[in-house]
């Protein structure tokens, strides 16, 4: 059972969904270099936060990914998109699973 780290935040204004997107998935190939890293789904909720899904193999892995991730160009051109002060992480372990 996979460990999910929930990241929410809100762009800044005039950054478009595409432009986003396309940040995000040019974070893909650094974030497959890091222990644990299973995948990862961006999502948009009706209030416009941007929810970011990463499944990690252990709660461990989850809290060092922003740490091992701090220096990558590709989260910093990310942090330039968004609302700093609208920003979340949340880790959740698995208590129960229908697989």
């Amino acid at each position: 059972m996979s460990v999910l780290e929930i990241v929410k935040w809100k762009a800044k204004p005039n950054v478009s969904d595409k432009k986003m997107i396309d940040v995000v998935n040019a974070m893909v190939p650094d974030l497959k270099k890091l222990d644990g890293f299973i995948s990862q789904v961006l999502y948009k909720d009706k209030n416009n936060y941007w929810v970011d899904v990463y499944y990690w193999d252990t709660a461990e892995n989850a809290h060092l990914s922003n740490e091992r991730m701090a220096e990558k160009e590709s989260l910093k051109k990310l942090l330039e998109l968004i609302e700093l002060n609208t920003v979340t992480i949340e880790v959740l372990e698995p208590l129960q699973s229908s697989e």
